[in-house]
């Protein structure tokens, strides 16, 4: 149920505060493969790092599930064949948008894709524990842990449920800046256009259905179309 109640000051510090800390565990929680990554690591070390990894990101998921059930508008709802249909529409048209914008990023930067997706195939090709723990974190845990922060507590802890544009262009925004690469003299305009439509989009599927798990249904459709071709390209070509 919505808080009707005016926000003060001091709630809107509160809530940026914790937004700020979800913010840090999503730049974190890929920290532990980077120690595997580096192949310095003996077998059982890289195990226990695999184990802490995983813990890591389902108490990351339970912590930014906990700050939007106690700070946003948590429903629980079913998705439809009509939610189903809309996450197929909106993964085509933003395929679309992607293709585009990635020609114009070779035109105009001169890469071939994306600082984020570039670390990522990194990872995956550094060993096969890598390639199976990000992998699965990749399809199956980063798009409940993201779309918990950016759309379900960022969304509905900050704006009223009459409210639409604004929490759109906000948590695209928010959205597209964790993705880019942290030295802001590599700041690729292109790239973050391709991240904050995603993030709109997704931020847009969220509101009109005000059901977490259709933003949830089209970042797993993306990244399990673009992490598995990444995969299949490492291990077929």
């Amino acid at each position: 149920m919505e808080d009707t109640r005016k926000l003060t000051f001091g709630d809107y510090f509160e809530r940026i505060m914790i937004f700020i800390g979800l913010i840090v565990l999503v730049g974190s929680v890929q920290l532990p493969l980077m120690f595997i990554a580096q192949g310095r690591l003996s077998p059982i070390g890289n195990y226990v790092v695999a184990a802490v990894y995983l813990l890591g990101f389902f108490i990351f998921i339970w912590l930014a599930r906990f700050a939007y059930r106690k700070y946003g508008r948590y429903e629980v709802k079913r998705v439809t064949w009509q939610n189903v249909k809309m996450i197929v529409l909106a993964w085509v048209g933003f395929i679309l948008l992607e293709i585009v914008l990635g020609n114009l990023n070779r035109v105009v930067y001169h890469v071939t894709q994306t600082d984020n997706n570039q670390e990522i195939q990194t990872l995956l090709t550094s060993n096969h524990l890598t390639l199976i723990l990000m992998g699965f974190t990749a399809i199956f845990c980063s798009p409940i842990l993201e779309e918990t922060i950016f759309r379900g507590y960022l969304i509905t802890a900050f704006f009223k449920s009459s409210s639409k544009w604004l929490p759109i262009v906000v948590s695209a925004v928010a959205f597209a800046f964790p993705h880019m690469d942290p030295n802001f003299a590599h700041f690729n305009v292109i790239s973050f256009l391709t991240y904050a439509i995603l993030g709109g989009v997704l931020a847009y599927l969220y509101i009109t259905t005000k059901n977490l798990k259709v933003s949830i249904g089209l970042h797993f459709l993306n990244n399990l179309i673009a992490v598995g071709a990444m995969i299949v390209s490492i291990l077929y070509m």
